[in-house]
């Protein structure tokens, strides 16, 4: 009992009884979760009070100072300042630092703890609203996290809340906040709405637009298509006397200057990426990032894998300068906002924690600044693997921090998970294609989202959706967050405010599911379902009318031409700025790559519309090919059929028909694979149906091939070569008996495939083969 009574009083919690504990639980389960507008306003207030209490401070110590020493200052000093004004003009330099130190309240700040000064009651009642809220729907995060590593990740924001401002970015240039003499692109492109004519050409069905091909250095040959201009001026009257600016239209791209050096104030690249950039960009990272510095579409077809990290720098350079801009803008107005706020009186102080809420003078005119979306996430990177996702990360954090390690949070946990070693195994003897061991070097998990906030001095990893500026994600993962219709557990708000779509090895994503793809395009810009993580008086007017498709920029970057990306590309692009494709003609094209010498014959399908293509092209196989191939001289006969749909038909006819085959896609196990392998050398099985995917995944060195038949001409144009060269006579069973010379390869294909026949045959041949009045074209090694 006497140990009992020595408690100290401040140790031991306020007597409670049963009935009392169970009511408080109650209250403070029926009280409403804070909302981010809440939040705002608490850390506006209370850094309101913070420098009114400095103030006070210093103007003490500044009165005692002035009385003891202004003689003597006086006397001393060099400056014809009168000793009253040198003060005066002290105190407004230690206001503004004042000022500037502490006054900074940002929207990012939404996972801060409440404050300090609350009694314990309201620490324990908000302790619970936040852990109710991290207990909740796991569909906003971008990877699970543990809870201790998230509490570790609020008090490194509080630390990075408390570091002084970049003197760089903190501060917005009057030029910017001047709508007559904006020069910014960035400004230019999200300042102001678009005009009434702008907005008819771009709503119209199909969208009013003009062309013009140029010339534009190392990339070659462009297609530049900018939305058709009325007769409408760009200053329209808006009332009597006031007048509203609009968007300024695109523009062609001027090629930049690449014998001079760079400038990049004259781009407005802030300063603090541009003391990170070590190595000064070559003429196609300079001519690619001048086109994504006007915010125009690009659809880019000629990515390699040697011009691939050139191209990484410049969009993750134009991603970051964008991002940083708009932190920066916002965290500028809050600082506005917070001055603009009328100081708490303290009877207002009192009556905190009596919930009481604080009457604010009508006449007081707080600013209004229109600088966000309806959510946070701004820019979207899609990638097909893992590894990609950590170059890109690995890109931005050089851009952004340098060497300066601590300034990018979490990046330990992302190097192992994203990082490690190689997923696959190549072998050492029968090495694969170069190419094929550059793609699926090191982690090739499919399926992963993660999320990065940026800060005027930090890059945060492994934040929530909402909570982030940068999203980094294959078309696997974003499938599996936005879910389909009739599930109940699916979330596509975070994709309704991306001003910046970023799709890099587009090839890669076309192989893995192409309607991932299409599916995240058809949830883009949805109207959100809730309004919890949007601040309505800080969305921009375009946001509200619904018009962020039209200024949505969307980059992809492939190493092939593909119908598929043209058809993405016109329908889902609307880029009120305009968009631009490489249209680069094909010299040679793949074909020269054969040194097997095999009769090559292409037959020409006649069809009538793109949607009658699949049924024309199995009739003519089914009736014409097939019962070619079914005789005794035909063994050993692949079937190359390029879509997997068309593969599960030829396969069911097959079955159907009860012919010799054996089959091998995607999803046939290793056994399976080995097993056709082995009887389709060794004649076995007549036929051998063979897809594209698989042969992109795991690019099988079959043998024993006599006859090809591809289906359709195949996507990837490299793999026509690597096919025939197949049949040369170190894969051949040479105990067969078979004549070597009696070998075939025969191509179908119709007038929709003038693409992939480019690609094989080059531009000039494959527009004389469609254009032909013949149905059947032979070549050989000879005339190539």
């Amino acid at each position: 009992m006497k140990n009992r009574r020595n408690v100290p009083k401040s140790k031991k919690g306020p007597f409670r009884t049963k009935g009392m504990k169970k009511k408080l639980k109650k209250q403070q389960a029926n009280r409403p979760a804070p909302t981010r507008q809440s939040k705002q306003q608490k850390h506006i207030t209370r850094a309101q009070e913070t420098v009114e209490a400095q103030k006070r401070q210093i103007q003490t110590e500044l009165k005692y100072r002035k009385q003891a020493n202004a003689p003597l200052e006086y006397e001393f000093s060099d400056s014809d300042v009168e000793p009253e004004a040198k003060e005066e003009g002290a105190f407004e330099n230690l206001m503004e630092m004042l000022s500037s130190k502490r006054a900074r309240v940002s929207e990012y700040s939404e996972d801060e703890e409440d404050d300090e000064e609350d009694d314990g009651e309201e620490e324990a009642s908000d302790a619970e609203m936040v852990s109710e809220q991290g207990s909740g729907s796991d569909l906003g995060a971008s990877e699970d996290s543990e809870a201790g590593e998230e509490e570790d990740s609020v008090v490194e924001e509080d630390e990075e809340e408390d570091a002084p401002p970049d003197d760089g970015d903190s501060t917005i240039s009057s030029e910017e906040e001047d709508t007559e003499t904006v020069t910014d692109p960035y400004m230019l492109h999200t300042a102001f709405n678009i005009s009434p004519g702008m907005l008819e050409a771009l709503a119209a069905e199909p969208v009013s637009l003009e062309g013009k091909a140029m010339p534009f250095g190392s990339l070659g040959n462009i297609y530049v298509e900018l939305p058709k201009q009325n007769a409408m001026m760009k200053m329209e009257l808006k009332g009597i006397v006031q007048r509203e600016r609009y968007a300024t239209p695109g523009s062609l791209p001027v090629v930049p200057d690449v014998s001079s050096e760079i400038k990049w104030s004259e781009l407005h690249v802030k300063d603090k990426i541009v003391r990170n950039i070590t190595e000064t960009p070559n003429a196609m990272q300079r001519e690619v990032f001048t086109i994504l510095n006007n915010y125009q579409d690009l659809l880019f077809t000629g990515r390699t894998l040697g011009n691939g990290d050139e191209l990484r720098f410049a969009y993750c350079l134009h991603a970051l300068n964008h991002l940083v801009k708009a932190v920066t803008k916002i965290q500028h107005h809050n600082l506005k906002l917070a001055a603009a706020q009328p100081a708490p009186s303290k009877k207002s102080r009192r009556n905190r924690r009596k919930k009481e809420k604080e009457v604010i003078d009508p006449e007081i005119l707080v600013p209004e600044y229109r600088d966000q979306g309806l959510v946070r996430p701004k820019v979207l990177i899609v990638v097909p693997f893992r590894h990609s996702a950590l170059k890109i990360v690995n890109q931005l954090k050089e851009l952004f921090a340098g060497d300066n390690a601590k300034a990018v949070n979490n990046y330990k946990r992302f190097a192992e998970e994203y990082g490690g070693e190689d997923t696959l195994v190549f072998p050492q003897i029968n090495r694969k294609p170069e190419d094929y061991e550059q793609t699926f070097a090191g982690n090739i998990d499919d399926n992963f989202r993660i999320g990065i906030a940026f800060n005027r001095s930090s890059m945060k990893l492994y934040t929530r959706y909402y909570a982030s500026d940068l999203i980094i994600a294959s078309p696997l993962g974003l499938r599996m967050t936005i879910g389909a219709e009739g599930e109940s557990e699916r979330d596509f708000d975070f994709l309704s405010s991306i001003e910046m779509l970023i799709i890099d090895q587009a090839e890669v994503c076309y192989a893995q599911n192409w309607d991932h793809v299409l599916h995240l395009f058809e949830h883009l810009h949805r109207q959100p379902k809730s309004a919890e993580n949007t601040d309505f008086s800080r969305v921009r007017d375009w946001c509200l009318n619904g018009w962020t498709k039209f200024y949505r920029q969307t980059v992809f970057l492939s190493s092939l031409e593909l119908p598929e990306y043209r058809s993405l590309f016109n329908k889902h692009c609307q880029n009120y700025r305009g968009k631009i494709r490489t249209v680069n003609r094909v010299t040679h094209g793949s074909i020269r790559h054969v040194v097997v010498r095999v009769p090559q014959s292409f037959q020409r399908i006649e069809v009538t519309s793109l949607e009658g293509q699949s049924n024309a092209r199995f009739s003519h196989f089914v009736s014409v090919i097939l019962p070619q191939a079914r005789s005794l001289t035909m063994a050993r006969c692949l079937i190359y059929v390029p879509s997997y749909f068309d593969f599960v038909r030829l396969r069911n006819y097959f079955k159907k028909e009860e012919l010799s085959f054996t089959q091998i896609c995607e999803y046939t196990t290793d056994a399976k694979i080995a097993r056709a392998r082995d009887m389709f050398y060794h004649g076995s099985k007549h036929f051998l149906l063979y897809s594209e995917r698989s042969h992109f995944f795991r690019r099988h060195r079959i043998k024993g091939i006599r006859h090809l038949i591809m289906y359709a001409p195949p996507v990837y144009p490299h793999f026509y070569p690597e096919m025939i060269n197949l049949m040369a006579n170190e894969f051949q069973n040479l105990k067969d008996g078979v004549d070597a010379t009696a070998m075939t390869a025969t191509v179908l294909f119709t007038k929709y495939d003038s693409l992939y026949l480019s690609a094989i045959l080059g531009t000039d041949r494959a527009r004389t083969i469609l254009q032909a009045p013949k149905s059947v074209h032979r070549l050989t090694t000879d005339t190539k």
